[in-house]
């Protein structure tokens, strides 16, 4: 560990976000994230075989003990101390329990990323002390994390009762970009800080008709629950490229932070890593636009607040709307294209009839593979039941990974 950047001996992002653990009561702070996100990236750079999260609490309480032998200010550490330990020890084990039957498809280095650990500690420490009260503040933590549902219509029964969703689907969404802090450090969070960069340079009225204002957003992240194309709430139009989280509003009655599906960057991402790795930069901003573009188009679906679309408003009358912008942007963006880069998609668009139609038909493509081959093995699933074979049965079960 260096020794070089203050007088605690201890670096000075290590410091910050120390002194945060051990002195906030878990309000957001885009600077302890900035940090977070750097500390990540260093434990990652050096032990790359490693998972980062693993890293990152061993240089938390390294920096910890150094900090206590040497700066007056951390005689009394016992808060940042008991958060730590209660975070990686506690909450993030108990998250993976609560969602063994709904995240068994993803692995702890896909889940524990830095902004999502930086919300841990927020929820952490919203809980308060007195810190040995584990139990309480484990179970607190978690309702405070489980805070993501998307589109669930809720049945009203004859009692006019509403039928509650089954608590364990709601979850933490991992964030990709965080107002003030930035993008994560990953290859997700830079195709989604260029796919930003991208819309907060689109025409204002477009994004006014797309209902997405950049300066409103606070968060970008990424649904980790398994897209199940057969499932009935999935059947909404553009719903796979994602939707505004109607329950994070604000005092006005704006929406705050987006949600994407995972399923919709990978595919986006596939065509990067197989393509011609001289054009790797071409393809990579060819997905970021395209990405850009289904936010706008899934935008315009969820609307930017509850009062968004009134009782008029039907698909037939919304999706020429949001068609009709959405080839505007595709337009605009190829427009802002030059050199050998923007020739090749205007000849590629010349010959495919639409702007980035390779990429977005890849997409389209993708998604539509994805579909099939869930239908396939849960199809599979279902006749090797019916013909008495539960193991053959199981095993095509397993591969679809929606819970």
């Amino acid at each position: 560990m260096a020794h070089s950047e203050s007088s605690s001996h201890t670096p000075k992002a290590l410091a910050e976000l120390l002194g945060y653990l051990n002195f906030s009561s878990g309000a957001s702070d885009p600077k302890f994230l900035r940090n977070l996100n750097e500390l990540f990236d260093q434990a990652a750079d050096e032990s790359p075989a490693r998972e980062a999260w693993r890293g990152v609490y061993e240089r938390l309480c390294a920096g910890l003990a150094e900090l206590r032998a040497h700066s007056p200010t951390f005689a009394d550490s016992a808060q940042a101390a008991a958060v730590l330990k209660l975070t990686f020890e506690s909450v993030l084990p108990a998250y993976r329990a609560h969602h063994r039957d709904l995240l068994f498809h993803q692995t702890n280095e896909a889940l524990f990323r830095p902004f999502f650990i930086g919300r841990v500690f927020e929820a952490v420490l919203a809980e308060g002390s007195p810190w040995d009260e584990t139990a309480r503040i484990v179970t607190g933590a978690l309702a405070r994390l489980n805070d993501y549902l998307g589109h669930r219509p809720v049945a009203v029964l004859n009692n006019r009762q509403k039928a509650e969703p089954y608590g364990h689907e709601r979850v933490r969404p991992v964030p990709l970009y965080v107002a003030g802090a930035g993008p994560e450090r990953s290859v997700y969070g830079k195709l989604a800080a260029r796919a930003l960069a991208i819309v907060g340079g689109a025409d204002s009225d477009l994004l006014a008709q797309a209902s997405f204002d950049p300066g409103l957003l606070d968060e970008l992240a990424f649904d980790p629950r398994a897209y199940d194309f057969n499932h009935p709430v999935n059947k909404r139009p553009n719903y796979h490229f994602g939707q505004w989280d109607p329950h994070r509003i604000d005092g006005r009655g704006h929406y705050r932070r987006f949600v994407v599906q995972q399923s919709l960057l990978e595919a986006l991402l596939e065509r990067v890593e197989g393509g011609d790795a001289g054009r790797r930069d071409e393809l990579f901003e060819e997905a970021a636009t395209v990405l850009a573009g289904t936010i706008l188009m899934s935008s315009g679906t969820s609307g930017n607040g509850p009062d968004a679309h009134d009782s008029t408003t039907s698909l037939a009358t919304l999706l020429p709307r949001i068609a009709a912008y959405r080839d505007a942007f595709y337009r605009e963006s190829l427009a802002r294209l030059s050199g050998a880069h923007g020739d090749r998609l205007r000849a590629e668009a010349a010959a495919l009839r639409q702007p980035f139609a390779a990429a977005r038909q890849h997409l389209n493509g993708a998604l539509a593979r994805r579909r099939a081959l869930q239908m396939q093995h849960a199809h599979l699933a279902i006749q090797f039941a019916r013909l008495g074979y539960p193991d053959a049965a199981m095993r095509q079960a397993s591969i679809v990974p929606a819970a």
